[in-house]
């Protein structure tokens, strides 16, 4: 079965977000921030941002519909429309009370009846073993500190069911270019995020930037898992993203 791609628009979530409209330094801010980059890029990096999640819904549906699927780090819950479709069940999780506040209040807005939500850390996931036959995990794992990364993978082999399935999505940064490209998108199309993430308190509000490199991630899934189709999306000339389905060792 194929699967569409499904994306909220901003009038599914409380007030607008309209406080994207408005940087400050209050914790709810922070929390959401992440929401800017579905609605405020443009061109090719809008492209970038749509693309991985029809990659995604393209190896879902070489699968067929699941009957309990994991979206870990939802935020704001920009994927649930479609995860919702993909499986009879679909938990998401994410650290932070804000993000989950915005992803319930879309979910119900948008009559969608079988998403659960939980606030839970990924490092220490207290589902029990072998629930979940598939694992969505998209632009996560470039912010787990990079001492973690196996911890992390070691839950997701634990939760998924035998010949479960891991779908993770992350940054393939560490060069230059990469670097500059991705403050020049910020300088252009969303400078007040900038501003924003220069606030020398967000510590407190429970954002972290990217701390773990492309090849941290590889080296603590490979432990658990074995690739069983990759996809990497390209951007100005340079692989930007790469998307992972895995499958237990």
């Amino acid at each position: 079965m194929k699967y569409q791609l499904k994306l909220p628009t901003k009038t599914d979530f409380p007030n607008c977000l309209k406080i994207l409209d408005h940087p400050n330094k209050s914790a709810e801010y922070h929390q959401v921030i992440e929401a800017s980059a579905y609605f405020e890029t443009k061109g090719l990096t809008r492209w970038l941002f749509r693309k991985r999640f029809e990659t995604v819904l393209t190896f879902i549906s070489k699968m067929g519909k699941a009957d309990k699927l994991l979206d870990a780090g939802t935020g704001i819950g920009f994927f649930l429309p479609s995860l919702s479709e993909a499986a009879n069940q679909v938990v998401a999780i994410d650290n932070t009370n804000f993000s989950l506040k915005y992803a319930q209040f879309m979910v119900k807005k948008r009559e969608i009846s079988n998403v659960r939500f939980k606030k839970i850390k990924l490092e220490n996931l207290d589902f029990k073993d072998e629930q979940f036959e598939i694992i969505i995990c998209l632009s996560v794992l470039e912010h787990i500190l990079p001492e973690k990364l196996k911890r992390v993978a070691y839950e997701f082999k634990r939760i998924l069911k035998p010949n479960g399935s891991l779908i993770a999505g992350y940054p393939n940064e560490g060069n230059l270019l990469f670097k500059l490209l991705q403050q020049l998108e910020r300088c252009l199309f969303r400078s007040h995020i900038t501003k924003a993430l220069e606030n020398k308190n967000r510590a407190k509000y429970q954002t972290l930037g990217h701390v773990a490199t492309a090849k941290q991630i590889d080296q603590a899934l490979d432990q658990y898992f074995t690739i069983k189709e990759e996809k990497t999306l390209p951007l100005w000339g340079i692989n930007l993203y790469k998307i992972e389905w895995r499958r237990h060792l």
